[in-house]
Parts: C-alpha cells; structure tokens; sequence
C-alpha cells in the first residue's frame, strides 16, 4: 500500500522496507516507534509521534539503526532540526544514512511542511523533551559521522544522542509547493 508519501518498496532500503508496516499509512514500523501496550498488558502498539526511549538507547547502545533496527557499519547519520547540528545535540537516535535519507520522503511530518504533529492532548500524540518547543522547522539537517556517544538524562527521562563531527552535512527545506527538497547549501 502506498500512499501520497510513502514510497515504493523498491525506493527505501532492503532492511527498511522489510519491517512491519503500518496498515492506515502502509508506512514501515521503525522500532523506536513500537511501545508496552498502555493498558499494561502483554501487547504492543505503535505511536509514530513518540520514540520508545528504552528501545532506542539500546539500539543506539549496539550500533543499531533507529529505524530499520539492523546493524550499523562505518557510517551512522542523524536527521534533526539545523540547530540540533550546529549543536552536535539529538533527542532523536541514529540510523544508517540511507535509512534516514528514506525517513526524509516517509515520514509525513518531515516531507511536507503543512503536516503537524498530533495535539499534545490527543491520546498517543507523544510527549515533547524538556526544552523543545514543538515548532516545526523550516527545514531538516542530515549529518553523517563515523560514531557518536549517548548520554541518559535521568532527569529527563530520556537520552540525548551526541555525534562526532559531521563528515558530510545535507541540507532540506520546504519549498513553496510546502514539499522537502534538497538545499544547495551542503557541505
């Protein structure tokens, strides 16, 4: 099943396609996005809007990718906000650069600027970090890098996840179709 933002199965990475999908959006079920069953039973269900923090430390953790949950090789790429770059600071786990390059044309709430997040009082609508303010950006940053190192914020009760230098660095903004394209600003 595809849908307006879901690309075919021949366009996403082999171990990206082969997750779960999702029956509503036919969109592949990353791990970090399947959580305990709410009512405490023996269960799952997934929450696109929510990373299972759990989940994504532990795969962070065995250099796993985030999204398609295999092993990580040479290179791991981080997709988050311009200023989540310049800081060298993610909420968001890595994953191989294909797989997250993949997430720039899937995911909904990355590849087109009018979609928004669930309202915070929605059930399943997720819970923002401590300091983020839910404002979507004018745009995404991918950063490529040989490693990086976790930091869990018990406070907080999530990681934050710190990548080396960035080798190379690909900038995306909206256009004014409201579509994500490629910036020709990349380094």
């Amino acid at each position: 099943m595809t849908g307006p933002h879901v690309a075919p199965s021949g366009d996403m990475p082999a171990s990206l396609a082969a997750r779960p999908r999702d029956a509503r959006r036919g969109l592949p079920i990353p791990p970090v996005n399947v959580h305990p069953d709410p009512e405490g039973g023996t269960g799952t269900h997934v929450d696109f809007t929510t990373i299972n923090t759990s989940t994504s430390s532990q795969l962070a953790a065995g250099r796993r990718c985030s999204l398609c949950g295999e092993s990580m090789e040479y290179w791991v790429a981080f997709l988050g906000t311009p200023r989540a770059a310049e800081l060298l600071r993610y909420t968001d786990p890595p994953g191989h650069p294909e797989c997250l390059r993949a997430a720039l044309t899937l995911c909904p709430h990355i590849a087109v600027a009018r979609h928004r997040r669930a309202r915070a009082d929605r059930p399943s609508a997720g819970v923002m970090p401590p300091g983020a303010h839910g404002d979507k950006p004018d745009g995404w940053t991918l950063g490529i890098t040989r490693s990086y190192r976790s930091m869990f914020l018990p406070t907080h009760g999530f990681t934050v996840y710190l990548p080396a230098p960035f080798r190379t660095v690909d900038a995306y903004r909206y256009g004014p179709d409201g579509q994500l394209t490629r910036h020709p600003e990349t380094r």
